[in-house]
Formats: structure tokens, C-alpha cells, sequence
């Protein structure tokens, strides 16, 4: 009789932990698999995210359902309302009347089944050049070398809040000089330390590199953290690179997904 009573407890004890565990992990998992949407980026970038999972969608078939669909537009990383997309060689804009809108900047949209929350962000020009120095020296890269690009972005990125600091610096397409090497890096500091999404460093050949900018901070799968979407700009046709972030573990950076 004892030994039941034990069994029982055991038993009431088992399922108020698991009740406890689904309550922390398990609802947040059904609706992180709920989730779904659809990202479109400059001319040619789409993705999509279904059942927790990631997709580059570069088919013309694909591209044509998902024209003449309403979606929320940013140009520049400037909120401009809900418009249609439509994609020749590129993605156009249209009001509801279905006339073009012709705006200039860099192009952002979205649609999905849930309020994206976007981040209002601001460039910074570097003043401070204590990190970036630093970040050179690791790299065996000249602290007095030329930039084309040099900016910051700070803000509460991983939710402590405490503002993080994302620096980025390239000296991609020079023309006032020649350098040997040609970089770029970028790099988010916490607690003094540096923790790098992207580096390429490579010989001068005049028409290589790519230069990075921040395209879009947002929380892509509505968890109440941010992802960040970087972009870099290639010559001639080999066009935009652009790449989704998540900080892992609070470790480093992964790229969820490119267009690569």
C-alpha cells in the first residue's frame, strides 16, 4: 500500500513536470513552428520561412505567385506602408490601384501571419577607434590603413538592456588610393569583446571586394530577438550579397541563410 502511494506521488510529481516544461518550451515550440513568412530583399532575394526552417527561393515560377501580392514595403530601412511587388527583372511598385509608385533607396518587404518587429536604426560615423584598431591588429591589417566605409550601429541587441555596438569597416572600391589588401569587417562588440559576422580580406586585383551595410535589424520568427540582415555590394554583375544573421548561444554568429 505504501509503495502505491509512492508510485502515485512519483506519478503527480512526473506530470507537473512535464506540464512545467511544456508550458516553458513546449507552447513557445508549437508556435515557433506556426510562424511563417515571406522576406524579399533588393532585386532578386527571397525567403521564405515555413515549420522553423529557412528557403531561397530563385525560380521564376516562384517569383511569379508571389507577384501582384500585397506586402509591408521599407525603403531604406524606412517604413513606406502595405504595397504590391511585382518582379520582371527586378521588383516594382505598385499602390492598390495597381500604379507603379516609383521610390528610390534600397528595398525591404515582408508578409507574414505575424507583426515583424522592425528595428528603426541609425549609422553612426566611427569617432572612437579603439575596437576597430583592435579588430585590424587581429586581422594583420594596417591601423592606418583608408577606408570607403566606416560606420556603427548601437542598440539593445540580444534584449540585456544594454546597447551593443556593431562596427563596419571596408576599404571596398578605393579610388583616391591603392591599397594592397583589400578588407572588410564587421563586428559587434559586448562586454569588450569582439565577435565577428564578417570578414574577407583578400589581394588587390582592382575589381574585387565587396562592401558590407547594414540592411535591416528585425526578429524574424516573432522570439523577441533580433536578426540582422547584412548586404554587400559586388562590381558589375555579380550582384548583392545578402545574408541573415542570429547570434548563437550568445557565442557567434550564423547565417541562417544568403542568397549564395
Amino acid at each position: 500500500m505504501k509503495s502505491k502511494k509512492i508510485y502515485i506521488v512519483l506519478l503527480i510529481i512526473l506530470v507537473i513536470f512535464c506540464i512545467i516544461m511544456f508550458s516553458l518550451f513546449g507552447v513557445e515550440n508549437v508556435k515557433q513552428k506556426n510562424y511563417k513568412s515571406t522576406i524579399i530583399l533588393g532585386e532578386n532575394t527571397v525567403w521564405t520561412y515555413r515549420n522553423k526552417k529557412w528557403n531561397y527561393i530563385n525560380n521564376i515560377s516562384d517569383f511569379n505567385k508571389l507577384s501582384w501580392q500585397e506586402y509591408n514595403v521599407y525603403f531604406d530601412n524606412k517604413n513606406i506602408g502595405r504595397y504590391y511587388l511585382w518582379h520582371d527583372d527586378k521588383w516594382y511598385v505598385f499602390d492598390k490601384d495597381k500604379k507603379a509608385v516609383e521610390i528610390d533607396g534600397n528595398l525591404f518587404a515582408y508578409d507574414a501571419n505575424f507583426n515583424m518587429n522592425i528595428y528603426d536604426f541609425n549609422l553612426e560615423k566611427i569617432r572612437d577607434r579603439t575596437y576597430v584598431d583592435k579588430a585590424l591588429n587581429e586581422n594583420d591589417i594596417s591601423i592606418s590603413s583608408s577606408f570607403t566605409t566606416s560606420n556603427k550601429v548601437s542598440f539593445d541587441f540580444d534584449g540585456d538592456n544594454v546597447d551593443e555596438d556593431f562596427y563596419l569597416v571596408s576599404n571596398a572600391f578605393p579610388i583616391e588610393f591603392n591599397p594592397d589588401y583589400i578588407f572588410s569587417l564587421v563586428f559587434m562588440v559586448k562586454n569588450n569583446e569582439i565577435y565577428y559576422l564578417y570578414r574577407d580580406i583578400a589581394p588587390n586585383n582592382s575589381f574585387n571586394g565587396c562592401k558590407p551595410f547594414f540592411n535591416t535589424i528585425l526578429d524574424t520568427n516573432n522570439d523577441g530577438l533580433y536578426e540582422i540582415i547584412l548586404s554587400c555590394g559586388r562590381y558589375s554583375d555579380l550582384g548583392q550579397l545578402d545574408m541573415l544573421y542570429s547570434f548563437v548561444d550568445n557565442n557567434e554568429f550564423k547565417i541562417l541563410i544568403s542568397n549564395q
